[in-house]
């Protein structure tokens, strides 16, 4: 009987230490998830920042390539297919895709810039 209760306590003391180390990963993944996330929403604003400091400085204009603009503004938010034409969206992470300030750039099927649209909703 003091085998059984003594393999119980060791089984019970080894899948507790267990739990923890797997709870203690998840906290550790959760933590670099986090890290990421703000990397991505600090790039985000920053790209925002360029792209409103070049469309009012006049430093992008129609006619340019994208290589050209994405050297100016860097990587947009979101690149999307729209009436023939590639769409490029610039906002802040504090903006939604519903609220807030963004700018709008869009590209011909020739891939240069055609049109900016700034909006502020």
């Amino acid at each position: 009987m003091k085998k059984i209760i003594f393999i119980m306590v060791i089984s019970v003391l080894t899948w507790g230490a267990q739990c923890r180390a797997e709870g203690l990963q998840a906290l550790i993944e959760v933590g670099r998830s986090m890290k990421d996330v703000k990397q991505a929403s600090d790039e985000e604003t920053k790209n925002f920042g360029r792209a409103k400091s070049a469309v009012e400085g006049e430093r992008i204009k129609k006619g340019q390539t994208k290589q050209e603009v994405m050297r100016s503004c860097g990587e947009p938010v979101i690149m999307v297919q729209e009436h023939g034409r590639e769409k490029w969206v610039y906002k802040p992470a504090e903006a939604t895709f519903f609220k807030g300030t963004k700018i709008y750039l869009f590209f011909g099927p020739d891939e240069t810039l055609d049109e900016i649209k700034v909006m502020e909703q």
